[in-house]
């Protein structure tokens, strides 16, 4: 038994995605605020903590539906039952649902059997809806009635409740009045067309799910450095208080191990004892993960300290009952460091490491969990969900790759487990570290795609793309962007926009083009991708899946009738050799078609992703249009004048032919740049602007026409 998909709707910015979860590993993906945190927060809500959920938690799209129903309820202020019945399904489809989708075989029945939506039912998917419902409609309607009463004609001053929403916000309103139920979904019913729908069997126990799926998780705020407060969310309860309180009290004036007096000192001799019985007991007990935490990467090399668990016995025992975690660096000398001098990255590894054995061995009802005299696999649960936000952080580079690598092992690594199918771990992660995806198999990718208000949903939202239904394709062009993803470190799959780029020299200048004329795109998240002309267009069917705004910032390329490289001219019947170009945007081969393009031809007007080429166009000196090919002579053109060009031999004599008409531009720079080595060329170029903070180049027009494309295209809607 397996989870399949969940599908959510009315969740904040996630008006109605289905995530489809993989057997094992399942990586959200996305740009900043697209929705990964807001998913994990929602399987959280929904299958943990239904009391979680807030008004605020509801898709902007449903806020002034619900204000329009307070609006109906003030009118009508006399309902009767099946009004009421009516309101309440009204209502409850504006709030938040989870449809959870299992996978189970017809052996796995007796487990399923409390969400079977028949007794004929032989395998495969199950499925359960999670809803928010009004529990105490008549209230909610009559308390809501009586706070509008209040404060009606006094619409000069802005007073509590605005409306429904407003009224539902406050305080713990919503949990007074509402409710979390489950109902068993029939996936089989059909359509007259024959098109599966959903159908709602009965209403299902809350506690019927929770015996099928186990969840756990660890969040991204961690409290890493701070150990009164690592467990804690939010302020200290007054309990809490007291016993923090108590313990401060207990360390400043009565500890018997500051300035000890005759009566403490057999207190000291006895506490000593027990301190050395407990820690070589928990040395014993813990070799085993400790052992674990070494196949993470830690201790490694390089003076690492390698880890010891210590007890600790004192007199606040008996307000609080911690253990204490040390460091030692040499096993000659008695000393060892306390927690937090190790620093945060690793902290965070051995946090990390600890709750995945600890998810698993409470799973697996390991050591001393309690158990009943029942056979214990009849009570372990059948599917293990564990949800990670963002291990990256303090994290090395390196250290994320083998955390990712072997965190589900670590799940698995028990005897009941490993490779059998008993019992199922799946493992979600959310990141925002290239690293992490380096190793994974990008099939394992789910893609946040954010999308602007449409005629469909009238607000920003996100939708879910699932690269499995990709990468699964077995198409060259798809293997070619694979391995050239994991070659390169792309942080595409994190980026507001994306460009690709030519070569080395427009990799290295281009972000020198966007400081220095571009500034609004140096606060976007931008991701540059280097490849050739000859292969930017395989990255097509990606770029479109992603949705994301892109940029192809390439060359013309022109060649003769003969197939061989040549200085662009019109009216040759030269064609490009630019397969971007021809076959992707603006889908034209012809030189002078090219030339003669407008820029509105040159995007793909596609709202969903949008593109627009950039590539070489007329450049006009002292009256005369001379054309470029590539980059480089595109530069020279672009900065005739500048000191650095006109200083090179070869540019300086193309200059004076040019000038006395005995040679055309365009030929004299054609040559030059076939003579180039075009990695020292960039070189060159960025040593030329590092020298000096007031050297600059000026881009290319053409560039210049892309970079602003972009600018536009990122620009927030007013």
């Amino acid at each position: 038994m397996k989870i399949s998909s969940f599908r959510l709707r009315n969740y904040r910015r996630l008006a109605d995605v289905s995530l489809t979860v993989d057997d094992k590993k399942t990586i959200l993906v996305g740009a900043n605020n697209s929705g990964k945190t807001s998913f994990i927060g929602a399987l959280h809500t929904f299958l943990m903590r239904p009391e979680n959920l807030r008004v605020r938690d509801i898709s902007k799209r449903c806020w002034k539906a619900i204000s329009d129903i307070g609006v109906e309820l003030q009118k009508n202020e006399q309902t009767n039952s099946d009004e009421l019945e009516a309101l309440s399904a009204q209502i409850s489809k504006l709030l938040p649902s989870l449809d959870v989708i299992l996978t189970a075989k017809v052996e796995e029945a007796y487990r399923a059997r409390a969400i079977l939506p028949h007794l004929q039912w032989l395998g495969g998917s199950l499925g359960v809806r999670i809803v928010y419902e009004p529990e105490k409609i008549e209230r909610l309607v009559t308390d809501f009635v009586r706070a509008r009463g209040v404060v009606s004609g006094h619409d000069d001053v802005s007073l509590w409740p605005k409306n429904l929403f407003d009224f539902l916000e406050k305080g713990r309103n919503f949990n007074k009045y509402f409710k979390q139920s489950h109902y068993i979904l029939n996936l089989e019913v059909k359509t007259d067309d024959n098109e599966d729908v959903e159908a709602l069997v009965q209403p299902l126990s809350t506690g019927a799910l929770k015996q099928l799926i186990r969840v756990d998780v660890i969040s991204e705020q961690r409290g890493l450095g701070n150990e009164d407060t690592a467990s804690q969310k939010g302020p200290y309860s007054e309990k809490q208080r007291l016993n923090k309180l108590l313990r401060e009290y207990y360390d400043q004036f009565l500890s018997p191990e500051d300035f000890p007096e005759m009566g403490d000192i057999e207190v000291l001799k006895k506490q000593q004892e027990m301190e050395e019985g407990f820690t070589s007991r928990l040395g014993q007990q813990f070799s085993a993960p400790l052992k674990e935490l070494e196949d993470m990467g830690y201790p490694g090399i390089g003076g690492n300290p390698s880890v010891e668990i210590a007890a600790k016995v004192s007199g606040a025992d008996a307000l609080q009952k911690p253990s204490s975690v040390r460091y030692r660096f040499d096993k000659k000398h008695a000393d060892a460091l306390p927690e937090n001098y190790l620093g945060l990255g690793y902290q965070n590894l051995i946090y990390l490491t600890f709750r995945l054995l600890e998810f698993r061995d409470r799973w697996m009802r390991v050591g001393k969990s309690p158990a009943s005299d029942n056979d214990l696999t009849e009570q372990i649960e059948p599917i293990h969900l564990v949800l990670v936000e963002e291990p990256e952080v303090n994290l090395h580079a390196q250290v994320q790759r083998v955390f990712v690598a072997k965190a589900y092992e670590t799940l698995r690594r028990h005897d009941d487990l490993g490779d059998k199918d008993e019992f199922q771990t799946q493992l979600v992660i959310s990141t925002h570290s290239s690293h992490i995806i380096d190793d994974v198999d990008f099939k394992d990718l789910r893609y946040f795609r954010r999308i602007s208000d449409n005629d469909k949903i009238e607000m920003d939202h996100s939708i879910i793309e699932n690269l499995s239904e990709l990468f699964d394709d077995n198409r060259a062009e798809l293997r070619f962007v694979r391995k050239h993803l994991k070659l390169i470190h792309c942080d595409m799959f994190f980026a507001d926009g994306l460009i690709f780029v030519e070569g080395q020299a427009e990799r290295l200048l281009i972000p020198e083009f966007i400081n220095q004329h571009f500034g609004e795109l140096s606060s976007r998240y931008l991701s540059i991708l280097e490849v050739s002309g000859a292969h930017t267009h395989k990255y097509k069917l990606l770029v479109e899946k992603l949705g994301i705004i892109t940029l192809v910032i390439t060359d013309l390329d022109s060649v003769g009738t003969d197939g061989k490289k040549c200085v662009p001219a019109r009216g040759q019947n030269q064609t490009s050799s630019n397969t971007t170009l021809k076959t992707w945007c603006p889908k034209k081969e012809s030189i002078d078609e090219l030339l003669d393009l407008q820029k509105a031809d040159r995007a793909n007007g596609d709202e969903d992703a949008p593109l627009f080429v950039a590539y070489q166009k007329p450049t006009h000196l002292e009256g005369n249009e001379v054309l470029s090919r590539t980059f480089e002579d595109a530069l020279i053109l672009a900065n005739f004048d500048n000191d650095y060009f006109q200083k090179i031999g070869a540019i300086k004599d193309a200059t004076a032919s040019f000038k006395n008409g005995t040679r055309p531009l365009g030929e004299s720079l054609f040559d030059y740049v076939q003579t180039l080595t075009k990695g020292d060329f960039a070189f060159n170029c960025l040593f030329y602007l590092a020298n000096d903070n007031s050297n600059t180049f000026n881009p290319p027009e053409y560039i210049n026409e892309g970079l602003d494309w972009l600018r536009k295209q990122l620009s927030p809607n007013s």
